[in-house]
């Protein structure tokens, strides 16, 4: 494969997000001025409307949500927020962290915030300060990462410093021989 084929397909993908985007938001327009004649109709209807004319202006209310729901779920923006949905009672600023592992080929250039080394492999901390509407991020105030590198990061998940990769292995075997030693550290640290 050539080296401009990542290229490529990086603007491949940024093309097909922004079509999507504009695709999710004329849905969400067309859902919207669809919902406004509907209530228009009834509004301006009246005590008048007959039964089959509320029918309609019903059906239109649903298709009118239809394409809202559709246009919210095409747009990469807002299906982005709704994959960082809280719980339906969360209302106002939510704090969260999210973590992803950094591997060896990603070429990290940051530093450990605890040991200052550089990362060639271990974890990826983002925290993010929101304002949640029924649990949907409307508006991110604030946004951070913390990079470890992987000793810092087993140190905070394991409780323990471990020196080299040798260590690790010993560590993992005998886990894997006793389990009773791994339940007894565990009891230990509570």
């Amino acid at each position: 494969m050539s080296e401009s084929t990542p290229g490529v397909v990086e603007l491949a993908d940024d093309v097909s997000a922004v079509l999507y985007g504009i695709a999710g938001w004329l849905s969400i327009g067309f859902g919207l001025l669809l919902a406004g004649s509907a209530v228009l109709n009834l509004i301006l209807g009246g005590l008048a409307l007959s039964g089959a004319s509320a029918v309609f202006a019903a059906m239109m209310l649903i298709v009118a949500f239809v394409f809202v729901a559709l246009g919210a779920f095409v747009n990469p923006r807002m299906r982005r927020r709704l994959n960082r949905r809280h719980a339906p009672t969360t209302f106002g600023r939510v704090h969260s962290v999210d973590q992803r592992v950094v591997r060896a080929n990603e070429e990290c250039p940051e530093r450990c915030v605890s040991c200052g080394c550089r990362i060639e492999e271990g974890l990826v901390r983002r925290y993010r300060e929101e304002f949640a509407l029924a649990g949907v991020p409307v508006y991110t105030t604030d946004v951070g990462y913390n990079h470890y590198c992987l000793e810092c990061a087993i140190e905070e998940f394991l409780g323990e410093r471990v020196e080299s990769e040798t260590r690790t292995e010993s560590v993992e075997i005998t886990d894997r021989d006793d389990p009773t030693s791994a339940r007894a550290r565990s009891v230990e640290r509570e």
